[in-house]
């Protein structure tokens, strides 16, 4: 009975977040880990809490973010990977210029 079922065309059965491929998103959902961990480090102060440098924080923040883009191109769902990947390139050389 179920093999009668069809999904119409131009809808994707696994609708949400994480299945748009938007560019923009991408630099969106790539914007939210780095500044929550520019607000950790730099008003929280967490890097001196745990005793650990603060570009140690940042490096755990850019970790999460190449999971989100791994995810991303491994679904094929690439313009949001696109934009997740460069703002993690943007936040990871702005560590190293003003923070090394």
């Amino acid at each position: 009975m179920s093999e009668n079922l069809q999904i119409p065309s131009g809808q994707n059965p696994s609708s949400g977040l994480f299945s748009k491929d938007n560019f923009l998103l991408g630099l969106g959902l790539g914007a939210i880990i780095p500044a929550l961990t520019f607000f950790l480090v730099e008003f929280i102060h967490l890097g001196d809490k745990l005793g650990i440098r603060d570009s140690s924080v940042y490096l755990l923040g850019m970790i999460v973010n190449l999971l989100l883009v791994r995810y991303y191109f491994k679904k094929e769902i690439n313009n949001t990977g696109k934009g997740v990947f460069l703002v993690s390139f943007v936040v990871v050389l702005a560590v190293f210029f003003f923070k090394g």
